[in-house]
């Protein structure tokens, strides 16, 4: 693959969570060595500030008037002038300073002040990250009902940063957050479960390790050629100055590769101890649900599918899809084995499988497909399918709830192709006129389309949406384009059309667009990235529906779903580039997004979106030789507050 057709993209650590990685790396024709990167300060009438307003003059009776004290706000700058207020130009990398407006009032008992006291110190007040004074602060808040504060306090409990690691209290505020949403067949919505587990955390460590490996090598060959150049007689710009600086780089990330291999040595020993202890009481019931099976390409849901023989359900490949099935075992317990039609099937980590389908070539009908999984505590969960190719059979009327289209739709499509400076690319634009297209067409979106879109247009789109929004209203943004990562502090940015190679200052940085997401009052905003964006990912705050759940259950957990408060980022791959061409004129993840979309027929929750795409994704990356895993989960510190999803509707459905 020529690395000037792909989008590049690496890891960036900003919008946290646990463990995928998804970002951007250099363009093929920037050399990091020379950048010179500032912090990012620009006073942008739409950047989010800590404004100090005014006090209120009030009158008690009438012989005495008085002033109360000056009342801190999040908003953004020109917002805060309009209104008298006071803020620092260069307070957006000044915590400290953030922390002493926010301080008095969270002092006082105000709950708001005393969640962005904890997200202060979170990011870093005292020069460094205090966690532990975070998760006062949060509980402080959390206790006085602010959501975002007890997801917060969850997520440091499930990952042990300033708390001992505590599923149990993760648990517990994730649930306080927004309740645990209970189905009919006693099922929840929450998706902590066995993604907490050290199966899972070795299988993430495993996967950022190949990234950052991939991403040395990279920076070493670099290191190479700039002394080779440096050595020639031929006259040359590079420098002793600019090689170091290179080598300094390449130090850094091997630096970080050997705390990965470390931290993957020490998982798999984890590991292997809880399967041996697993495997000597398997036979014994946990008191864990048994293993269930998830159809997850084609889209099927497997309580409307329609019985055939034997009790079986029918699942429909689209004619010109691939004769095979993609499924996932949800098993709690943890998988003991799989098999497919009598036969041993291999699994990955995340339980996932593919089932091959040769025999449906010359099949008149279908053939019969029968899974079984069987778990550590010897619970068995089964599926009977019956497999064959055609249309896919739309929902039956009244089937999708229209109340989960409450509130109106609204999109930002961003698609950047002609960069000024950064290596053109090929296919973002016609990504996003396809994106645009199928939202508005099929979903009903209000689509607002960006193409080859600067810094101030990008984010004075988004601050439009701060003024225009209401609390009832769903956002989808979707970007397409360069991104990057500094990786000495895994600071990641958008790279608008005008980005300069090696200044910064024009780029987006990732807080500045999760500052303007707390902000805009939409009940949910979903970031679709074929980019970077999200950085390290956790799922465990995000809503599933229970593949087992009947009809009932799930119209009813679909409608609760779709009304939480949440923001969340489904992006398209880690910290190797993603791959630009390949998918007939689009990008490898907009051809998986455009075909699970254009094939659904019902309402859809991102979670099972993701999973669908993610597996289509995956193939056909591996048919390239390339790797390339999409991710999925909340954005944090931007006002994600439970266990909700954002649920796609079609129109034509939903107005039956």
């Amino acid at each position: 693959m020529n690395m000037t057709s792909s989008r590049l993209c690496q890891v960036s650590m900003l919008c946290c969570a646990i463990y995928f990685g998804a970002g951007c790396v250099s363009d093929g024709g920037l050399d990091q060595a020379q950048l010179e990167l500032k912090d990012p300060r620009s006073a942008d009438p739409f950047d989010v500030v800590n404004c100090l307003l005014p006090g209120q003059i009030r009158q008690l009776g009438t012989q005495v008037t008085y002033v109360t004290e000056r009342r801190p706000i999040r908003t953004t700058a020109e917002d805060c002038a309009i209104r008298g207020g006071e803020y620092v130009a260069m307070d957006l990398a000044d915590y400290g300073t953030a922390l002493k407006v926010w301080m008095s009032a969270a002092q006082g008992g105000d709950p708001d002040a005393q969640y962005y006291a904890g997200v202060l110190y979170e990011k870093g007040a005292e020069g460094s990250p205090n966690y532990a004074r975070a998760a006062e602060w949060y509980r402080k808040a959390a206790d006085r009902g602010v959501r975002r504060a007890a997801i917060n306090l969850g997520r440091l409990y499930e990952q042990g940063l300033g708390l001992e690691r505590n599923e149990t209290e993760a648990r517990k505020w994730y649930a306080k957050a927004n309740g645990t949403v209970e189905t009919t067949d006693g099922g929840t919505a929450s998706g902590l479960g066995s993604g907490a587990t050290a199966q899972q955390e070795l299988a993430d460590a495993r996967a950022k390790l190949t990234e950052r490996m991939s991403l040395l090598e990279d920076e070493r060959r670099q290191v190479e050629h700039l002394k080779q150049q440096l050595g020639s007689s031929t006259a040359s710009a590079v420098t002793a100055e600019v090689v170091a600086k290179q080598e300094r780089v390449a130090h850094v990330r091997q630096e970080e590769v050997t705390k990965l291999q470390a931290q993957v040595t020490s998982l798999k020993e984890s590991v292997q101890r809880e399967l041996a202890r697993t495997q000597t009481t398997s036979s014994h019931d946990k008191e864990l649900r048994g293993p269930s099976i998830q159809i997850i390409d084609p889209l099927v849901v497997m309580t409307r599918g329609i019985r055939v023989e034997e009790g079986r359900v029918a699942v429909v490949i689209p004619r010109g899809r691939p004769h095979r099935l993609t499924g996932r075992v949800l098993a709690e317990a943890g998988i003991q084995s799989l098999e497919v039609n009598g036969a041993p099937a291999q699994f990955d980590e995340q339980g996932t499988f593919v089932v091959q389908l040769e025999s449906l070539k010359g099949a008149t009908k279908g053939v019969s497909v029968d899974i079984v999984a069987v778990d550590r505590q010897g619970k068995q969960g089964s599926r009977k399918l019956f497999v064959s190719t055609g249309e896919i059979p739309a929902a039956k009327d009244g089937a999708i709830p229209t109340t989960s289209r409450a509130g109106g739709y609204h999109a930002l499509v961003i698609g950047n192709d002609q960069y000024r400076q950064w290596t053109p690319l090929s296919t973002a634009v016609a990504d996003a006129e396809a994106m645009s297209k199928i939202l508005q067409d099929r979903y009903g979106f209000r689509v607002t389309v960006l193409k080859d879109a600067d810094r101030r247009q990008i984010l004075k789109s988004l601050n439009d949406y701060r003024k225009t929004l209401s609390d009832q209203d769903h956002l989808l943004v979707y970007y397409a384009g360069h991104g990057f990562l500094e990786p000495e502090i895994d600071r990641g940015y958008w790279i608008p059309v005008e980005g300069d190679l090696f200044d910064n200052s024009d780029w987006i940085e990732f807080p500045a667009v999760t500052d303007l997401l707390e902000l805009i009052p939409a009940r949910q905003i979903l970031v679709v990235a074929d980019s970077c964006f999200a950085g390290k990912l956790t799922r465990s705050a995000m809503g599933r529906v229970n593949p087992e759940a009947d009809e009932q259950a799930r119209q009813a957990l679909l409608k609760t779903m779709a009304q939480k408060k949440i923001r969340a980022t489904l992006t398209s791959g880690g910290a190797k580039p993603v791959l630009d061409e390949g998918g007939a004129g689009h990008s490898v993840f907009a051809t998986a997004m455009l075909g699970v979309l254009t094939e659904n027929n019902e309402a859809l929750e991102t979670e099972r979106l993701y999973w669908t795409v993610r597996s289509r994704v995956v193939q056909a990356a591996e048919r390239m030789k390339f790797e390339q895993i999409p991710t999925y989960g909340p954005i944090h510190m931007a006002g994600h507050e439970g266990f909700g999803d954002f649920v796609f509707v079609p129109v034509a459905t939903s107005s039956r």
